[in-house]
């Protein structure tokens, strides 16, 4: 290439910047707590259960009280091993576990349907988690899962360890900041991907749920389960917790949908790289128009209240 040819290096960086803009993705995202928002129990408890009432021994519950929940779920794994209760019954107790009414139905519709990016962020554990959403033909729905690591080792025990260690934030469990962990997915899709969220929905129900809302801005959603603890400290303290986020109530997936659907700012579609909109897109708005897709079953039951550390 001759001089008179070469480009200058301010042109070169407006290119490099106009076609970073070409590629750019405009989106969509929500993000889920998994216990008593996806499905209807604390899957921690709910397998904590299957050990005998006698075996459950002062230490462990001292763990609780010292708020070391992944260090109290490990200890439960080990006596479960040791009262020889099988890989097998705790996969299908976590199978057994209804949904929170709603929820396979609203997952599917948001994923395959208006093309949401869909996480899970949660105090539970990768085992439990990947277990359910695949009984529930819901694996291929998350484009990212974020919890506690876990695996079943050779000799069958179930071994669990935390996402990961913090101090700093006070509405957190020192081994999963709910928040941080929400920021850090956005930043990433951004800076990596090129995908900038125009609206995050962040849906939960417990007072770890309340850090990620607080980091939200004025055009996403605190979205919270009435009745709930998340719900109760958002209403009773709105003002000083300074919430920029609007605020859903819902009762279950069914009126949480109804509820997104019915938002003005979500009629615009969303917009692809080349700054078109898609016949997938198109067909979405159709849906958001009043028709919507009969996808996945219904919970046949919700089960009653159990203790949670959420």
């Amino acid at each position: 290439m001759s001089s008179n040819q070469q480009q200058s290096p301010a042109a070169v960086a407006a290119a490099v910047a106009s076609c970073r803009l070409r590629k750019q993705q405009r989106r969509r995202l929500a993000a889920f707590d998994f216990d008593h928002t996806i499905v209807s129990q604390n899957t921690d408890t709910v397998v904590r259960d299957l050990l005998p009432t006698e075996v459950t021994s002062a230490k462990v519950n001292e763990l609780v009280e010292n708020d070391c929940w992944t260090e109290y779920m490990a200890e439960v794994f080990r006596l479960l091993h040791e009262q020889q209760v099988s890989e097998a019954r705790i996969r299908d107790t976590i199978r057994g576990i209804p949904e929170v009414p709603g929820f396979v139905r609203l997952i599917k519709h948001l994923a395959k349907r208006l093309h949401y990016d869909l996480i899970i962020i949660s105090d539970s554990n990768s085992v439990f988690i990947d277990e359910w959403l695949r009984a529930h033909n819901l694996a291929d729905c998350f484009v990212a899962i974020f919890t506690n690591p876990a695996e079943f080792v050779a000799s069958g025990r179930l071994m669990v360890r935390a996402h990961h260690q913090q101090s700093d934030c006070k509405l957190s469990a020192s081994n999963l900041c709910k928040g941080r962990v929400l920021e850090h997915f956005v930043i990433e899709q951004d800076l990596r991907r090129s995908i900038r969220y125009d609206h995050v929905f962040y849906v939960g129900d417990g007072n770890n749920d309340i850090c990620p809302v607080l980091r939200q801005r004025a055009c996403d959603f605190a979205c919270a389960r009435k009745g709930f603890a998340m719900e109760k400290h958002l209403l009773r303290n709105r003002s000083k917790l300074k919430l920029r986020a609007q605020l859903l109530i819902w009762k279950s997936g069914f009126d949480l949908m109804d509820q997104m659907l019915a938002l003005p700012q979500l009629k615009t579609p969303q917009l692809q790289g080349d700054g078109e909109q898609t016949d997938q897109d198109a067909d979405a708005d159709a849906d958001a128009d009043g028709k919507v897709p009969e996808v996945a079953r219904r919970a046949s039951a919700v089960a009653g209240p159990t203790k949670s550390p959420n």
